[in-house]
């Protein structure tokens, strides 16, 4: 399984309209492949579409489809209403829970970067942690990038019903949640990750989204 994700910075006075315009194409492109759309709670301001496919053909075939009228005219919209240009990232499933015990209506993505040679041992800890059960989670998964220009990195996802489902987990690490610099490297966002004590240094991103 593998998730596209296009990070989307709104110009100053149009993440409105961004919105609007993204939330157009995520509900019709669902025809071609499963599509979600998420937006950070916290500055900066930006918004996630991710796009599954259940494998590297399936997103081939998708990228090479006919582009019709109506996806034309989405895309320029959407452009029309960026502040810079859009950011691709390519993650490839390594683990996952499942389908959530709950609706997921926010989700917290914690990235980590494996020391030099440790990379099979960091996968092993985190697949391990995707499994164990925690306070607040509906729902885990792991995921490493494909074709990092950074080095090689793995992104934890958490999933939680609500805001305080998410401060449960807080509660029970007693851990701090740190808000990057930029969407889609680790936080919590709207429609739909919290940081555990984890075995390697991360950052974490709250969003309001809804999840694949």
């Amino acid at each position: 399984m593998y998730t596209q994700r296009i990070i989307h910075l709104p110009a100053l006075g149009k993440g409105p309209d961004l919105r609007k315009a993204l939330e157009e194409r995520n509900t019709s492109g669902n025809a071609q492949a499963p599509h979600a759309l998420s937006m950070n709670m916290f500055s900066p301001a930006g918004f996630t579409h991710a796009i599954r496919f259940e494998n590297l053909a399936a997103l081939q075939a998708y990228s090479e489809r006919p582009l019709d009228a109506t996806f034309l005219a989405q895309t320029q919209k959407i452009t029309e209403c960026l502040g810079q240009e859009r950011i691709t990232n390519l993650y490839e499933q390594l683990a996952t829970t499942g389908r959530a015990t709950a609706t997921p209506k926010f989700l917290i993505r914690n990235r980590q970067e494996p020391a030099a040679g440790k990379g099979r041992e960091l996968q092993a800890v985190l697949e391990e942690r995707v499994h164990t059960a925690r306070p607040g989670v509906v729902g885990a998964r792991l995921e490493r990038q494909v074709g990092s220009v950074t080095g090689p990195n793995f992104v934890v996802t958490l999933l939680f019903a609500s805001l305080a489902d998410m401060e449960k987990l807080f509660v029970a690490n007693q851990c701090r949640c740190v808000v990057p610099s930029l969407p889609g490297q680790g936080g919590v966002a709207d429609p739909r990750s919290a940081p555990a004590a984890d075995p390697a240094p991360h950052r974490a991103v709250p969003q309001l989204t809804d999840d694949l």
